[in-house]
């Protein structure tokens, strides 16, 4: 009978951790396909191609994300799937923010901030991100092909 109780006793403290187990396999998951989704936003501005010289447009799934050699900061921000591509709000698993400072001329190199969160209903404000259960952030610098 003691032993029953023991018994017992251990598998309620292992089903009373099953939450937490989830809660952090949840959190591995997300921060994955974060730092994926992350990956594909800079390498489509590191191979950034421009059509008349001044005027550069992302790569890839990202090139509607535009700027002119010499022009000021820019900042954008893109609704993501888990897959790393942008959409629309009902199917959106991230928000992503890019703070982007181009290059003043075709020598030069610009900068740009990329920052993630999740669930994408999360919002930017004060340099940090509210209601975000997580989120990422690089600082780039790139210089566009010719």
């Amino acid at each position: 009978m003691l032993a029953l109780g023991v018994v017992s006793f251990c598998l309620l403290s292992i089903v009373g951790l099953l939450p937490t187990a989830l809660r952090s396999v949840k959190n591995a998951n997300a921060e994955s396909a974060a730092a994926n989704a992350l990956t594909q936003v800079a390498d489509s501005l590191r191979n950034a191609t421009t059509t008349n010289g001044t005027t550069y447009a992302a790569a890839g799934a990202f090139n509607d994300i535009s700027w002119n050699l010499g022009a000021g900061s820019n900042t954008l921000t893109k609704l993501l799937t888990v897959e790393g591509q942008p959409t629309n709000l009902a199917a959106a698993r991230f928000v992503t923010r890019i703070d982007l400072v181009p290059p003043s001329n075709l020598q030069s190199s610009g900068r740009a901030r990329i920052s993630i969160a999740w669930p994408a209903s999360a919002t930017y404000s004060s340099n940090t991100w509210a209601k975000a259960d997580g989120f990422l952030d690089i600082g780039l610098q790139f210089l566009p092909t010719p």
